[in-house]
């Protein structure tokens, strides 16, 4: 397979190198695994050739070509869906890489663009992000390209970008991609911005790394991208709550008041049935409607273009599925959220791939996973493959303190404050983390326990203090509410964690609050996959060693409560120590 040029410099494999380092010197990239395929085939000569060849590493870990051998038998086999269940050291990126190169062209999708700059680095593959992660050629660099010219510009003005793209072929320019619909997309000139090199260069691509978020939005309406043979869901045990958040629309009064000068009335701020706004959004759309974007500028106008849009879809699913929608008022307006998204996937996501693969350590019951996803189960081979690590490696340490709900905390939160700082002390030279599922716990601690080992962050610097911690050579403890998953923190980097509080999600939500009284199952599902995500960030190889403590005395509901204890898995409890 090839994917295009290896960059010396900065390590991508692209068309032509425009890093930062300014290299434009290229060449092939290296063929690891196809240098080493006559060895291989030696050790496993029932492994079919093309699993071999397109395997990116030079030797695989324990069990990696059984998996991907039984995958691609049920591929072959017409399975549309394929979910693999399969802890942290299993190596799924290899897997997932392997089956990609095999059918391309293909999607990875990742949580977050962390995650696809690592799939990228590691395997050379190509990404696309959206405008805000560029600088603008036309502003001099002075601006990301979501607030460049050709986007802050009213389109009455007819701006043309010198660096932009065109659907008629110019003489000093370049065919960039064909979109979707079979159009020719093309670059103005042979210095093309950022983001629409990096965009062409992704839809060209027979595999294409994108983070849900991008996917849901490029892929329902945009339309760069067509349909695919496979489409890899890496951590897939989001995928449900990725599209709640992309079905959910939210009106805010400040918006209104500046687009189309109305606001909510207030005697509608107290109507829980979705149906009862019904009209209220019909005429807002209509207000939309009559607005003459070509007076905006670009920016503006997409967004108003895209407010327009999500009016008449939510008119549309109210008016499909009442029942299956809810709405959460605030002092500054309106969210309407959807309870399940069951009938909404397969046109959202799943149909721009002929095969979706499921990734995730923390399917946890596939039969609930795919009605969630309103998924035919006859349409699903599933694969589960139990973790290697040893229990005596990860071992979970139960210092209950006592239920940490919302009313018990007030009395129970002062006893956590001695146990962790012996805890802390017993980890005196080794670097932890503390995982408290709200700023609030996050907070009271940071307060009461004054050691110079602590950090913490807040929503907008969780990156960078998240970066800190990593480099630190100190023995720090982090602090954090929102680090249960995405994370990957081996050996040095974090030996001993603590879940302060089991993180039950939070019922003062409508939206959560109605899906519990719905579906009591789903509930328990959400709490025991985060407590296992989190379980996980400390321990990530066979050779690792992480010590988790819970101090939450509620995580005894987890193996009480039937609910619940059906969906924690063995690799949990056998973990848990007698101390």
């Amino acid at each position: 397979m090839d994917n295009g040029f290896f960059c010396k410099q900065c390590g991508m494999v692209k068309a032509r190198c425009v890093c930062p380092k300014g290299n434009t010197e290229t060449t092939k990239k290296p063929e690891t695994s196809r240098n080493m395929t006559p060895e291989i085939k030696k050790l496993y000569p029932d492994v079919e050739d093309e699993i071999i060849e397109n395997f990116p590493f030079s030797s695989p870990r324990k069990g990696q070509f059984e998996i991907i051998s039984r995958i691609n038998d049920a591929m072959d086999d017409g399975y549309k869906y394929i979910i693999l269940e399969a802890g942290t050291g299993t190596g799924k990126s290899a897997i997932a890489t392997t089956l990609a190169n095999i059918y391309q062209p293909a999607y990875i999708l990742t949580m977050t663009k962390q995650l696809q700059s690592q799939y990228s680095q590691e395997f050379g593959y190509p990404m696309v992000k959206g405008r805000a992660n560029f600088n603008c050629k036309d502003a001099g660099l002075e601006a990301t390209c979501d607030m460049g010219t050709c986007q802050t510009i009213p389109s009455s003005q007819k701006f043309v970008c010198e660096y932009g793209i065109t659907k008629s072929p110019f003489d000093d320019g370049s065919s960039a991609f064909m979109d979707a619909y079979g159009s020719p997309i093309y670059f103005r000139s042979g210095d093309a911005c950022n983001y629409w090199r990096q965009k062409a260069r992704a839809v060209e691509s027979p595999i294409t790394l994108m983070n849900y978020d991008y996917a849901l939005l490029e892929l329902a309406y945009v339309k760069h991208f067509g349909k695919r043979q496979l489409m890899v869901l890496d951590e897939a045990h989001n995928i449900e709550d990725k599209l709640m958040r992309r079905l959910e629309v939210n009106i805010f009064n400040n918006s209104l008041r500046k687009d189309i000068k109305t606001t909510i009335p207030r005697n509608m701020m107290g109507y829980e049935d979705p149906k009862e706004w019904t009209l209220f959004i019909q005429a807002i759309y209509q207000d939309y409607k009559d607005l003459n974007v070509k007076e905006l500028p670009k920016n503006k106008a997409d967004r108003i273009n895209r407010t327009k849009l999500r009016l008449s879809e939510l008119m549309s699913n109210l008016e499909e599925h009442p029942d299956n929608w809810v709405v959460d008022t605030t002092p500054g307006g309106a969210s309407f959220k959807p309870l399940k998204i069951d009938v909404y996937a397969q046109e959202r996501l799943f149909q721009y791939a002929d095969v979706c693969l499921f990734m995730s350590a923390t399917i946890l019951d596939h039969e609930l996973f795919c009605r969630w996803l309103g998924i035919d189960p006859e349409e699903v081979y599933y694969l589960r493959i139990n973790s290697s690590f040893p229990a005596s490696s990860r071992p979970v340490h139960i210092k209950s303190v006592g239920p940490m709900s919302q009313r018990a905390i007030r009395r129970t939160a002062p006893k956590t404050i001695p146990i962790l700082e012996k805890i802390i002390e017993h980890h005196k030279y080794e670097k932890g983390l503390i995982h408290t599922h709200n700023y609030k716990c996050q907070q009271y601690i940071m307060k009461h326990i004054k050691n110079p080992r602590l950090m913490d962050h807040d929503s907008k610097n969780r990156e960078y203090k998240l970066h800190e911690f990593e480099r630190s050579k100190e023995p720090k403890v982090f602090v954090s509410p929102s680090m249960s998953e995405g994370v990957d923190l081996p050996y040095e980097k974090c030996q001993f964690q603590v879940i302060y509080k089991v993180p039950f999600p939070y019922l003062g939500d409508k939206q959560i609050n109605k899906r519990k009284a719905k579906d009591p199952k789903w509930y328990a599902y959400k709490t025991v996959m985060t407590l296992l995500q989190a379980y996980g960030r400390g321990m990530r190889a066979e050779d690792d060693y992480c010590e988790t403590y819970v101090l939450d005395g509620n995580i005894k509901m987890l193996f009480r409560n039937r609910l619940y204890k059906s969906l924690v898995p063995e690799f949990f409890t056998e973990a848990i120590s007698k101390d």
